[in-house]
């Protein structure tokens, strides 16, 4: 491969991961007064207005300038339910969040940062069943399941559902 090629595409690779760094998005207030959200501190945003797909979900966090939600804690779980609670309390889930087992049924991750999602490298909150469920069609998750909790299920990724969005990075 020519030099000048090579050059071209590796400028074109940085300029895309400068364009979707951390460092060049909003800050937490900014995106917050932006959603509609009064709380400047919160990591989660909860969108109610219009069910989406999976993907849909994962493309609308990104034009928010945020990204689907990962939960990596019990006290990550308590700051989700705490921006649920800031939500109509007629709207109870199921919202979509960043789990996927589409690369390997059965084998969860977060698409956000490629972590596997299960009992032995960290948190999980999965309701009774569905960490190893091998449904053939069932590969993306949910949070929430039309009672208040914020426990997960695996759905087909073409169910219609809310979304929860997080901040890239976050302190909070």
């Amino acid at each position: 491969m020519p030099f000048q090629t090579v050059s071209s595409a590796l400028v074109l690779s940085l300029v895309v991961l400068a364009s979707s760094s951390s460092a060049t998005k909003n800050s937490t207030s900014d995106i917050s007064s932006r959603a509609g959200f009064a709380n400047s501190y919160q990591r989660y945003f909860v969108y109610n207005d219009d069910p989406v797909t999976f993907f849909e979900a994962w493309h609308r966090c990104r034009a928010h300038g945020l990204r689907l939600a990962s939960v990596h804690s019990a006290l990550d779980n308590v700051k989700l339910m705490a921006a649920l609670a800031q939500k109509d309390i007629n709207q109870r889930g199921p919202w979509w969040i960043a789990g996927t087992d589409l690369g390997r049924t059965g084998n969860f991750v977060w698409i956000t940062s490629n972590k596997r999602i299960d009992g032995r490298s960290g948190y999980t909150n999965f309701a009774a069943g569905e960490e190893k469920s091998a449904c053939a069609n069932e590969h993306c998750l949910v949070a929430g399941d039309g009672t208040g909790g914020t426990q997960w299920d695996s759905v087909s990724c073409d169910n219609r559902n809310g979304y929860i969005c997080e901040l890239d990075t976050c302190n909070c």
